[in-house]
């Protein structure tokens, strides 16, 4: 990723250098040299720029947004490296069914009931977020005993029309859905 690209992820996701820095755990330093001419982003930042930009562009939240209080600096770092790990894993799953050419069934999500619903045979129960985002919990089987592994693919076919579902639902839908 070299400045130019950088700079349209900064400006897409509307973070300041400041905010970027906290939230890919570098010196703000380090991407004030990012953004001078010919100063490259390394790997693990430009992934995890891509992937917020990505799950932006399906409507989903990527960025805590309100401020971590009562933990110490240290304690601070660690939940925002792993919403960071959390988020490359979603935008990981979401492209993984995409490059499968989406889901291979059609899912029925029910935003106010929090479920996803696979016909007859297959249910996905998820909690709704206050940021908008959701947070798969459980699933269960009516047609045979659950496997995790054997159902994993159909697991993440729910998990990405879950996530269309938010998308086309609107930013405010974990409101509606949670009164």
């Amino acid at each position: 990723m070299d400045r130019n690209e950088l700079l349209l992820v900064l400006r897409k996701l509307r973070l300041s250098p400041k905010e970027a820095a906290g939230l890919l755990s570098v010196d703000p330093k380090t991407v004030a040299r990012w953004m001078e001419r010919g100063a490259k982003v390394p790997g693990p930042a430009e992934q995890a720029l891509r992937a917020w930009a990505r799950l932006a562009d399906a409507g989903l939240p990527w960025r805590p947004r309100e401020c971590l209080i009562g933990l110490s600096e240290a304690d601070a770092a660690e939940q925002i490296r792993l919403l960071r790990e959390h988020n490359l894993a979603l935008d990981d799953m979401l492209r993984r069914v995409k490059a499968r050419g989406g889901p291979a069934a059609p899912w029925m999500v029910d935003l106010d009931n929090h479920t996803a619903e696979l016909g007859e045979s297959m249910r996905l129960y998820f909690y709704a977020l206050p940021d908008g985002g959701f947070s798969p919990s459980s699933y269960s089987r009516l047609d045979r005993d659950p496997n995790y592994e054997r159902d994993w693919p159909l697991i993440e076919d729910a998990i990405a029309s879950i996530a269309e579902a938010i998308r086309d639902a609107g930013p405010r839908w974990y409101k509606r859905a949670n009164v």
